[in-house]
């Protein structure tokens, strides 16, 4: 536990303890509580604050302290009562700038925290009272919670600190509340000319054979064997079209996203468009309080004219309306498609903080400025000069960008 000293040394009476969790071990021990959390926040937006997500990728990249990220997660108690999981990470580590992030990027996509709702007005001293500490323990170069979508941290947690807040674009997604269970009711809601095109692709499909729609939950041997299936198809596309991935590039990804359980209450799935039984779209996804995240979207690189991403991407919304899914999440990365399929829109920020000159140098220059400049100018590439250089090439793209459907 960490503590703050009074003016003679002593421990204060505190509201709050904050323990500092840097252990898969220290996870386990806690899981029973961390559960209890999520069930009692019902936050739709923290799947990447969850147990199971950030359990399965700490099994896989940090074991064991000094065995790849150092975990640094603050969770906040009151007595016995568990209100507050912060899960983040020290990276850099041998590096100039020491940084603190949020846990499991860059396959993280949104960076909450998870919090108790019962804590009410007092969210705001909680959050402040755990970066006291959390800044006085770690003394980061530099400090990234990036995707926080708007709302999910009151102003008051950045009041009087030197915490800057950053636009990081958009969340976008369908919202299905309006239709209430009946895919009918949202397809009399397109535009005619809309429901013409999308009947014309999927006819255009079946006209090679039986088209069939499954989905199967974490835990599965179906769900395995897509997990596989769909990141192949995903790399194959990435060299294709000149593209990089630094999540898709990292070993176990498979193994991660496979050791993943899920339900028709929660966690993970895969679904898949197949032709004649065979997969020929995959997605990726995570249902977390009625709230889908499309995580990874892939599709047969030889039927590309034939669009089956798109065919797998109306099943996908069909499914999620019968299932009573109220909110179809495309994550926060911009993609052209996403124009067509959403209706609605939730900003993001990135908070920053810098305690040292590099740390600052680090945010200033290469954060904020290079990386997105050598982005841009990567992307403007000839294809044949992309796919040339990327073998060799840290492209930094997040996989929410990675959900194309053609």
């Amino acid at each position: 536990m960490i503590g703050q000293e009074g003016p003679h040394g002593r421990e204060p009476p505190a509201r709050w303890s904050i323990r500092r969790i840097v252990s898969l071990a220290e996870m386990e021990a806690i899981g029973a509580d961390w559960r209890a959390l999520e069930d009692r926040a019902a936050d739709p937006l923290t799947w990447f604050q969850s147990f199971e997500w950030c359990r399965a990728w700490c099994a896989f990249y940090a074991p064991e302290p000094g065995e790849g990220a150092a975990i640094r997660i603050f969770t906040a108690w009151q007595g016995e009562r568990l209100v507050m999981v912060w899960p983040l990470m020290l990276a850099g580590e041998g590096s100039p700038v020491r940084r603190l992030e949020g846990l499991t990027e860059p396959h993280g996509q949104y960076g909450n925290v998870l919090l108790d709702p019962a804590l009410g007005n007092d969210t705001g001293e909680v959050l402040r009272t755990a970066w006291a500490q959390i800044w006085k323990s770690e003394r980061p170069d530099a400090f990234v919670l990036g995707n926080v979508p708007e709302g999910a941290l009151p102003p008051a947690f950045s009041q009087g600190q030197e915490i800057a807040t950053v636009a990081a674009g958009v969340i976008s997604a369908m919202d299905l509340t309006p239709f209430a269970g009946s895919y009918e009711a949202y397809r009399a809601a397109l535009k005619a000319t809309t429901r013409r095109a999308r009947n014309k692709r999927r006819n255009k499909l079946a006209g090679l054979g039986t088209l069939a729609y499954e989905v199967h939950f974490g835990g599965s041997k179906e769900y395995e064997s897509l997990v596989g299936l769909g990141i192949d198809m995903k790399r194959d596309w990435l060299q294709r079209t000149g593209r990089g991935t630094r999540a898709l590039k990292l070993p176990h990804v498979v193994e991660f996203l496979a050791s993943l359980h899920g339900s028709p209450a929660g966690g993970a799935l895969a679904a898949a468009l197949t032709l004649d039984g065979r997969p020929i779209a995959i997605e990726i996804g995570f249902l977390h309080h009625r709230r889908f995240y499309s995580y990874l979207g892939a599709f047969d690189w030889e039927l590309r004219d034939l669009s089956p991403g798109k065919v797998q991407l109306e099943e996908a919304l069909r499914w999620s309306i019968e299932s009573g899914v109220e909110v179809y999440d495309l994550l926060g990365d911009p993609s052209s498609y996403k124009i067509d399929w959403c209706n609605v829109t939730t900003p993001i920020f990135a908070y920053q903080a810098s305690a040292s000159l590099k740390g600052r140098a680090y945010l200033d220059i290469w954060h904020d400025r290079l990386r997105p400049a050598l982005k841009r100018g990567f992307e403007k590439m000839p294809l044949s000069l992309r796919s040339r250089l990327l073998p060799g090439a840290e492209a930094s793209v997040r996989l929410g960008a990675l959900t194309d459907r053609k």
